[in-house]
C-alpha cells in the first residue's frame, strides 16, 4: 500500500518459509527490477516491449529468533520514473477498508463481480482497483462464508437456506454422492400448471465438477422456466429416469 502511494509496484523476489532449515527470509524488489530474458527463441520478429529495467530498489527482512521480523533497505533507489497514477498499471493497489465494504454490501444482493465493479467505479471514481481485484475479493469473501464446510455441505446450506427441495442418492461407500437433484416449490407449482411440453437437455462436463448438469425446462407458457437441476455421475438411462422420478413425484 505504501508503495502503491509513492507511485510503483512491489513484488516478492525470493523468499522461504522456515523451510530447509534457514532462517524465514523475503526480499522484496521494484516490479520493474532485474532483465526480461525471453524464454523460447522464436524466428518470427515481434515488435514486443518490457516494463522491466533492472531497477536496484530492494527491501529484505528475516524473522529473528523472537519471531519479530526485521527489514533492512538494501536499495531505494529507482533508475524509472514513478508512475502519478497506477490505473492501468499491473499491479494495482489493495483495496480499501471502505471498498471491501462497497464490494460486500453488493455482493450480498447477488451481483456479478463485473457489474460490482461499475458500482465502485461510480461511488468512487478516484479507486484504481481492476476486475481481477473484485473477483479475488468476491472470492476471499465467500471461503469467509464457507468456513470448515466443504463444497458439498456448503451447497446442501445454501439450498436449505433458499427453502430448495433436495435429493440425492448415495455411492456404494455410503460417504460419497452420486446424483443429486434440486428444485423449487414454486417451480414444481408452474410446472404442475403448465405441464405440455417439458424440454431436458444435460449439458456434458462443461462446469468444473466435470459432471453432466441435467436441466428440466417447460415451454408452454411460450417462456423457458427450470423445473430443475441435477449433478449426474453418468449420463446413463438409469440417472436420467431417476431425476425424472423425483420431479414427476413432486
Amino acid at each position: 500500500m505504501v508503495a502503491s502511494k509513492l507511485g510503483f509496484g512491489v513484488v516478492i523476489g525470493r523468499s522461504d518459509n522456515d523451510t530447509s532449515r534457514r532462517q524465514a527470509f523475503v526480499t522484496m524488489t521494484c516490479e520493474r527490477s532485474e532483465k526480461y530474458v525471453p524464454k523460447i527463441r522464436k524466428l518470427k520478429h515481434y515488435v514486443t516491449g518490457s516494463r522491466k529495467c533492472e531497477c536496484l530498489s530492494k527491501l529484505r527482512g528475516y524473522c529473528r529468533v523472537n519471531n519479530m521480523w526485521r527489514f533492512n533497505v538494501i536499495s531505494s533507489i529507482h533508475n524509472h520514473v514513478l508512475d502519478t497514477k497506477l490505473q492501468g498499471h499491473p499491479i494495482v493497489c489493495w483495496l480499501k477498508p471502505e471498498e471491501k465494504e462497497i464490494i460486500l454490501e453488493i455482493s450480498i444482493i447477488k451481483v456479478m463481480p463485473r457489474n460490482i465493479l461499475v458500482d465502485l467505479k461510480w461511488k468512487r471514481p478516484q479507486s484504481v482497483s481492476d476486475i481481477r481485484k473484485i473477483y479475488n475479493e468476491h472470492y476471499q469473501q465467500n471461503m469467509a462464508n464457507r468456513g470448515t464446510r466443504s463444497k458439498m455441505q456448503q451447497l446442501l446450506k445454501l439450498l436449505g437456506n433458499n427453502q430448495y427441495v433436495l435429493m440425492y442418492k448415495m455411492c456404494e461407500d455410503k460417504f460419497s454422492v452420486r446424483d443429486i437433484f434440486w428444485f423449487h416449490p414454486e417451480s414444481i407449482k408452474l410446472f404442475n400448471t403448465f405441464p405440455t411440453v417439458p424440454i431436458i437437455d444435460s449439458t456434458y462436463k462443461t462446469n468444473k465438477y466435470r459432471l453432466p448438469l441435467l436441466e428440466i425446462g417447460v415451454t408452454s407458457t411460450e417462456k423457458t422456466f427450470f423445473v430443475g437441476f441435477a449433478f449426474l455421475k453418468y449420463e446413463k438411462e438409469d440417472n436420467v429416469i431417476w431425476a425424472l422420478e423425483k420431479t414427476l413425484f413432486w
